[in-house]
């Protein structure tokens, strides 16, 4: 038979115990957090490679650290899908990444892999030859894009320079196009006929008195051009500068 463990020595163990646990848990969440921005790199360079398997794999290693920024890992995965041809696996990862987003800026970045994805899926359909499913689709992203945050589309606050409303732009012309919503352009006005009339006058007009009145304009011309050489000559002799061209 064991010898009972005496009070004094079984509180000594829970105190260890109490002391060792978070520290553990510290150090696994420390080494975590140190290798998210290496896995989130991996994630970039697949990305701007066009690697959809690297995404997805950059992705599997993210989702253990999804802590803080939950909608990264199901994002980075979700667009890797996309890009690998996997449209609808890409869109249910990427809407999940959306629910997940906290401020405006990440919302559009997810906002617009997404609306992309559901663009994709609109030209398959087309591709097909089923327009119902192809109007469908391009409704459905044309309402992700409207239902945006402020800043999104027009790039002025899409936390990424600019470049995700861009690409929103470019998708919301393509998209009222599948779905007829886009606007006809307006029909150019016919130019003012005026000066038809006036040059109908000149012809009409006396070739003495057309003569006498175009050595009259001549004659302001040149009185124009010696005012304007001698205000120069002023101005230089006076030592000031002359204003820059636009």
């Amino acid at each position: 038979m064991t010898a009972p463990i005496e009070p004094r020595l079984r509180r000594r163990r829970r105190m260890i115990l109490a002391t060792i646990l978070p520290a553990i848990v510290l150090v696994v969440l420390a080494i975590r957090f140190l290798t998210l921005p290496v896995f989130i790199g991996q994630a970039q360079d697949a990305h701007g490679g066009d690697d959809g398997p690297g995404m997805v794999k950059a992705a599997d290693r993210l989702h253990p650290l999804n802590i803080v920024e939950r909608w990264r890992a199901p994002f980075v995965e979700g667009t890797g899908k996309s890009i690998d041809g996997d449209l609808e696996g890409g869109r249910a990862d990427l809407e999940t990444a959306l629910d997940r987003t906290k401020n405006p800026q990440d919302d559009c970045t997810v906002r617009t892999n997404l609306v992309i994805t559901i663009s994709q899926q609109a030209d398959a359909a087309k591709e097909a030859g089923d327009e119902d499913k192809e109007k469908s689709l391009a409704e459905e992203a044309l309402k992700l894009i409207e239902e945006g945050p402020e800043g999104c589309l027009d790039g002025s606050d899409d936390g990424n320079g600019g470049e995700a409303g861009r690409k929103q732009q470019e998708q919301k012309d393509k998209l009222e196009e599948q779905t007829g919503k886009s606007q006809p352009e307006e029909p150019q006005e016919p130019e003012d006929q005026g000066d038809d009339g006036e040059g109908e006058d000149e012809e009409k007009k006396d070739p003495k008195q057309k003569e006498l009145e175009e050595r009259n304009q001549q004659g302001q011309r040149q009185s124009e051009t010696d005012r304007r050489e001698e205000e120069g000559e002023e101005k230089g002799s006076s030592g000031a500068g002359v204003d820059k061209p636009w």
